[in-house]
C-alpha cells in the first residue's frame, strides 16, 4: 500500500539565507539597542544615587533639628524647675503656658514627688485622663528624682499615642518637674512643612518598633530610605525617614526615550520583514504541498467526487467516480449533456435530475438512481449533493458524493427473500398446530350437509314441495360454504404469497383467531379471556399475517405455563389507541426467562427445548411492516405481556369511511 508522505519544505535552507540577507542590519541595531540601554541604566543609577544621598542630608539636619528643639524644651523645663524654689506657683504656671506655646510638644507638668498636676495645657486631658496618666508615669519618675537624675523616661502608651517624660530635678534636690511630651506633637512640631510633604518620617523605639509616624502627602514609596540614630534627653530612640519619590523612571530623558523608540521600531520592522519573507517561501512551498495532498486525498477516496457547475456540466470527477462509471476524466469533464453513463431510455429523467440539482431542488438527505457502465452493466447509486462555494463564499456549483450501492441493494433483496422463507416455514409449523381445529370445523358442516342429505331423500319420498327443496339446498349450500373457508384459510397460511392489505373488522379477526387457539387452549388446559374495545372498528392490515402473529403470541403464552401451576388464563385485548390500534397478550405463567427482552425477538433464540426461535421475529416483522412495533414487559403480579400496536392499520382505513359489513 502506497503511504502519501508530506512535502516539507526547506526550512534550514531558507532561515540560512534569511539570515545572510538581514542578519547584519540587525546585529547593528541589535549593539545600539545595547548601548541604549546601559546609558539609561547608569543614568538611572546616578540619580538614584544622588537621591538617596540628599535623603541622608535631610535624615540628618532633621535629627539635628529634633535634638536642638528637644533640647532647648528640657533646659527650660529645668530652669523653671530651679526657679519654682523661689517664685510663686502662679508665675510658674504663667511660664510654662509660654512655654507651651513656642513648643507645642509639651501636653502637661507634674510637679513634686506626689506628682501634682499644675499645667493641663490647652486642656489636652480630663480630670481622668490626667490622674490615669498621673499613675502611668509615677513610678519611672520618683526613680529618677530619689536617684536625682534628670532626663526622659518612657516612652508611655495611654490612649493609643506614645508620650515620654522629661524629669527636670532641682539643682539641691529640694524640687522636681514632670513635662509629658507627645511624639507624634513632636514630630509635627519640629518637623518644617516642606520636609513632611516630601518625606514619610517614622520615629522608633531601640528595639525598632514604631512609636510615632509622621505623613502628610503621601506614604513613603519605599525606594528612598535612611534610618538615623536619635538620643534625647538620655532615651535612645530610632528617626527613619521614607521619601514619597519614586524610583528613576526609564524614559525620564526625552531625547534619549525618543531615539530608543525609534530604534526599537527601526528593529521591529526589520523583523518584520525577515518573519515576512521567510514566511512568503513557506507558503509556496506548503501551497504546492497542500495541492498535492488533497488531489492525493481525493484520489485516494472511495467515494465518487463529481463537480457541476451553475451551466449543467462536469468541472470535476476524481477516480472513484471514473472506475464507477468506467470512463476517463476527459470524456466527462465539460461534454455537453446527455452524459455518457446515463441509461439511454432514461434520458430525459436525467436531465430534469440534473436541472433539480443545479436550481437546488435535490433532495438534502440524497437520492437513488441508476447508472449504466461503460461496458454496459448497470449499476446501483446513493448520490449527496452540496453546494460548492469559494473562498469568497459565492456559489460557484455543487459537489456530487456517489455512492456504490449495488451490493447494498442485492443484500437487501437477498434478506427479504430469506425473510419470506422463514415466515413460510413458520406458517408450515401452524399447519400441524390447528389440524385439529380444522378437523372439528370440517366435521361439523360435513355432518351437517350427511344430515340434509337424509332429510332430502326423506322428502323426496313424501313427495315435499319445491320451497322445501329450496330451503334444503340454501342450507347445503351455506354448510359447503363454511367448509371451503376453512380450507382456504390453511391455504393462505400456507402458500408463499405477496403481502396484500384489506379491510378486516376486528371483531372478524378476533372471531378467526380464536377459532386457531382453542385447540392449543384445551391441550394445555388454559382458559382464553377476550376483551374487544371497539369490535366493529375497521383495520387495515394483511388479515393472515396479523392472524398469524396473534396466533403465535398466544400460543406461546399457553405454553409458558409450569407443569405444577394449575390455574391458568391468557387475556387477549384489542382496543383502538389515538394514533394507533393495539393488540396485547399477557399471561400469568413464570415470567420472562431473558434478562435481556429484545435478544428474545432475534431469529433463531429460543427459550424452548423444541423451539426455532422463528415465531416472536417473525411477529415483530409483522409489526413493523405496519409501522408499528412489538415488545415485552414482565407483569408485576406474575406473567409477560407482549403488546403490538399497527399505526398504520389505523391511518389506512381512517383515509376512507369504509364499511365491511358485509364482508
Amino acid at each position: 500500500m502506497q503511504v502519501f508522505a508530506p512535502y516539507e519544505p526547506n526550512l534550514k535552507k531558507i532561515k540560512r539565507r534569511q539570515a545572510m540577507r538581514f542578519g547584519m542590519p540587525v546585529l547593528v541595531f541589535s549593539l545600539l539597542m545595547a548601548l541604549m540601554v546601559a546609558a539609561v541604566y547608569y543614568a538611572q543609577q546616578d540619580e538614584r544615587d544622588q537621591n538617596q544621598a540628599k535623603l541622608i542630608a535631610d535624615a540628618l539636619w532633621a535629627r539635628q533639628n529634633i535634638q536642638f528643639q528637644v533640647g532647648g524644651l528640657i533646659n527650660s523645663l529645668q530652669a523653671l524647675t530651679n526657679d519654682s524654689l523661689i517664685y510663686p506657683s502662679a508665675r510658674l504656671a504663667a511660664s510654662l503656658n509660654q512655654l507651651s506655646r513656642s513648643s507645642g510638644e509639651l501636653v502637661a507638668v507634674f510637679r513634686g514627688p506626689e506628682l501634682i498636676p499644675i499645667v493641663n495645657l490647652e486642656d489636652n486631658f480630663d480630670e481622668y485622663d490626667l490622674e490615669a496618666v498621673r499613675q502611668l508615669i509615677s513610678a519611672p519618675v520618683n526613680q529618677r528624682y530619689e536617684s536625682r537624675l534628670d532626663g526622659l523616661v518612657g516612652p508611655f502608651l495611654f490612649q493609643g499615642r506614645h508620650y515620654v517624660a522629661n524629669v527636670s530635678v532641682a539643682q539641691r534636690g529640694e524640687a522636681v518637674t514632670a513635662g509629658l511630651i507627645d511624639l507624634d506633637l513632636m514630630l509635627e512640631k519640629e518637623l518644617p512643612w516642606w520636609f513632611a510633604q516630601d518625606n514619610q518620617v517614622e520615629l522608633l523605639d531601640a528595639s525598632g518598633a514604631i512609636l510615632s509616624r509622621l505623613v502628610k502627602a503621601s506614604p513613603g514609596a519605599g525606594v528612598y530610605m535612611h534610618t538615623t540614630s536619635l538620643e534625647l534627653g538620655g532615651l535612645q530612640f530610632q528617626l527613619r525617614v521614607n521619601s514619597i519619590q519614586e524610583g528613576p523612571r526609564l524614559f525620564n530623558y526625552g531625547i534619549t526615550g525618543a531615539l530608543a523608540f525609534l530604534l526599537l521600531l527601526l528593529l521591529l520592522s526589520f523583523i518584520m520583514l525577515w518573519r515576512d519573507s521567510r514566511r512568503r517561501l513557506e507558503i509556496e512551498a506548503r501551497l504546492e504541498e497542500e495541492k498535492l495532498f488533497r488531489q492525493s486525498m481525493q484520489d485516494s477516496m472511495a467515494v465518487g467526487l463529481r463537480v457541476w457547475d451553475l451551466q449543467g456540466f462536469i468541472r470535476y470527477v476524481n477516480p472513484a467516480f471514473c472506475n464507477m462509471v468506467g470512463y476517463k476524466p476527459e470524456e466527462l469533464i465539460g461534454i455537453p449533456q446527455p452524459l455518457p453513463y446515463w441509461p439511454s431510455k432514461s434520458t430525459e429523467e436525467y436531465k430534469r435530475l440534473v436541472a433539480d440539482v443545479i436550481s437546488g431542488n435535490a433532495p438534502p438527505e440524497g437520492f437513488e438512481t441508476i447508472y449504466q457502465h461503460k461496458n454496459g452493466k448497470f449499476i446501483d447509486v446513493l448520490i449527496v449533493e452540496a453546494p460548492l462555494k469559494d473562498g469568497r463564499g459565492v456559489h460557484t456549483g455543487w459537489m456530487s458524493s456517489v455512492i456504490d450501492i449495488t451490493d447494498r441493494k442485492r443484500s437487501e433483496s437477498l434478506i427479504a427473500e430469506q425473510r419470506e422463507k422463514l415466515q413460510a416455514a413458520s406458517r408450515f409449523a401452524l399447519v400441524g398446530e390447528v389440524a385439529s381445529n380444522i378437523a372439528h370445523e370440517l366435521n361439523q358442516p360435513l355432518a351437517t350437509m350427511v344430515s340434509y342429505a337424509q332429510a332430502g331423500m326423506n322428502l323426496s319420498q313424501r313427495g315435499a314441495s319445491l320451497e322445501m327443496y329450496g330451503q334444503l339446498f340454501e342450507k347445503l349450500r351455506d354448510q359447503a360454504q363454511r367448509a371451503g373457508r376453512v380450507v382456504g384459510s390453511v391455504q393462505n397460511l400456507v402458500r408463499k404469497r405477496k403481502p396484500t392489505r384489506e379491510n378486516v373488522r376486528v371483531v372478524d379477526l378476533i372471531d378467526s383467531i380464536q377459532f386457531m387457539v382453542n385447540s392449543t387452549a384445551m391441550l394445555h388446559q388454559v382458559r382464553l379471556h377476550f376483551d374487544i374495545g371497539t369490535p366493529d372498528f375497521v383495520l387495515y392490515i394483511d388479515r393472515i399475517m396479523v392472524e398469524q402473529a396473534l396466533v403465535n403470541l398466544v400460543k406461546n403464552a399457553s405454553e409458558a405455563f409450569t407443569a405444577s401451576q394449575r390455574i391458568r388464563n391468557v387475556w387477549i385485548r384489542a382496543r383502538q389507541l389515538e394514533n394507533s390500534f393495539e393488540f396485547s397478550v399477557r399471561d400469568d405463567g413464570p415470567g420472562l426467562s431473558l434478562n435481556n427482552t429484545e435478544k428474545m425477538f432475534e431469529a433463531l433464540v429460543s427459550t424452548k427445548p423444541d423451539g426455532l426461535g422463528l415465531g416472536l421475529s417473525l411477529c415483530r416483522s409483522v409489526a413493523e411492516s405496519h409501522g408499528g412495533r412489538l415488545k415485552a414487559e414482565a407483569v408485576p403480579t406474575g406473567g409477560t405481556c407482549f403488546t403490538m400496536d399497527l399505526p398504520m392499520a389505523v391511518r389506512e382505513s381512517m383515509e376512507g369511511e369504509q364499511s365491511v359489513g358485509a364482508n
